[in-house]
């Protein structure tokens, strides 16, 4: 059975960590391919999040110089508000009954799949793949699966990282580098496009006389 690794997400913007943890998820359970899923229209939308096309295309930037990764459009291209159950019925569909769906998740995030309540179903559609956040939590294991019986679930080893999404969002605005956080291709995107920057602030005139 095939071995594929699904990663989605805002991505916004896609960093270093997310490369990381799909790479470990590739060398410890012999992914084939690892998907990175950037969704479309969360039905939660958050305050400051990119157009999804921009998200997409830094998300294709980051895999472009590793063959095993693969960008993909399925939620960018769906109509209305994208749930990633139907992103996981929808790759069982497009790749077949002899792939194994391996989903690539923070350990941040599992209190949400808890509280989902079509949890059944979807943990039915493939394995969690846990990247702890602070430690690599072997008692994680056990913690996990009296909390999700349903669900088969492997716990990654990666080292303790503090890089996010936000984190970035954050020294961008404050006008700092993140030329090591991100992927050099996704680096020069985010300072040619300026996103996430704060718009300088206008140099304006007192009493007609002077700058301000």
């Amino acid at each position: 059975m095939k071995q594929i690794g699904v990663m989605g997400g805002a991505f916004n913007p896609i960093h270093s960590r997310h490369m990381m943890v799909a790479q470990a998820a590739v060398d410890q359970l012999g992914l084939e391919k690892v998907y990175f899923v950037p969704s479309g229209e969360p039905p939660h939308k958050k305050a400051g999040l990119l157009d999804k096309q921009a998200r997409y295309d830094m998300v294709a930037a980051a895999c472009a110089d590793n063959p095993l990764f693969i960008a993909s459009r399925l939620e960018i291209d769906r109509v209305g508000p994208t749930w990633t159950i139907d992103t996981f019925h929808e790759l069982k569909r497009e790749l077949g009954a002899d792939v194994r769906l391996n989903f690539i998740i923070g350990e941040d995030n599992l209190p949400v799949l808890r509280d989902y309540e079509r949890r059944a179903e979807f943990l039915s559609l493939c394995r969690l793949v846990v990247s702890p956040r602070a430690t690599c939590d072997r008692e994680a294991l056990t913690r996990w699966q009296e909390i999700l019986p349903e669900a088969d679930i492997f716990i990654l080893e990666a080292p303790a990282n503090e890089v996010s999404s936000t984190l970035i969002r954050q020294w961008i605005a404050a006008g700092r580098s993140v030329r090591y956080l991100v992927h050099p291709r996704v680096n020069t995107m985010l300072k040619k496009k300026k996103y996430y920057a704060l718009p300088k602030p206008r140099k304006g005139r007192q009493n007609g006389k002077g700058k301000a």
